[in-house]
């Protein structure tokens, strides 16, 4: 799968992404360090809603290509619950969602966690996937999120954001992925 990343510091628009992409790559929204804006990350993942309250023709279409954004939740080694800074960061993500509730499919949203290269593959796994349930669970739980728009999956070491770094923090995380149609 082939990933084109951007980068959005603050409130910067986020559409700077002009490369052309296919079905099977994934494009990615990344808030680096910054608090994310929640209407950043609606216009990014959610780009045909512009067109819902339209009163003219609107050319606004899903993407055709996976979109996921990277948000800085983040958690201590061998641990899957979520830190204060964690739930902070999915503030604007629980938002986004909720105001689409009736709108997404079942499974459309997968939450990916992800391990550093510490321990096993299989502790990894293990470790991923309840990372990524912790997240789903907070966003029904505290934002009213159908849960049946979300899809927990873990990924384990398998995906390194820092593979220089296999032990590195940035490696323990999760990314939320609005699958392609």
């Amino acid at each position: 799968m082939k990933r084109h990343a951007l980068t959005v510091t603050g409130a910067l628009a986020s559409m700077l992404l002009a490369s052309a992409v296919g079905a099977a790559e994934r494009q990615t929204l990344m808030m680096a360090g910054a608090k994310p804006d929640a209407k950043v990350i609606s216009e990014f993942l959610f780009p045909e809603a512009q067109c819902e309250n339209a009163k003219y023709q609107c050319m606004a279409v899903r993407p055709s290509a996976e979109r996921s954004v990277g948000v800085e939740v983040r958690f201590p080694t061998n641990s899957a619950e979520l830190t204060p800074d964690a739930r902070a960061q999915l503030e604007p993500l629980g938002k986004v969602l909720a105001s689409r509730n009736g709108q997404l499919a079942p499974g459309e949203i997968v939450i990916e966690g992800h391990a550093d290269a510490r321990g096993s593959a299989e502790l990894n796994k293990r470790l991923s996937e309840q990372r990524a349930r912790s997240v789903v669970q907070h966003l029904v739980a505290a934002h009213k999120v159908d849960a049946t728009a979300l899809r927990p999956l873990g990924r384990g070491a398998d995906n390194l954001k820092e593979g220089s770094r296999p032990d590195s923090e940035v490696n323990r995380r999760v990314e939320l992925v609005r699958k392609a149609k």
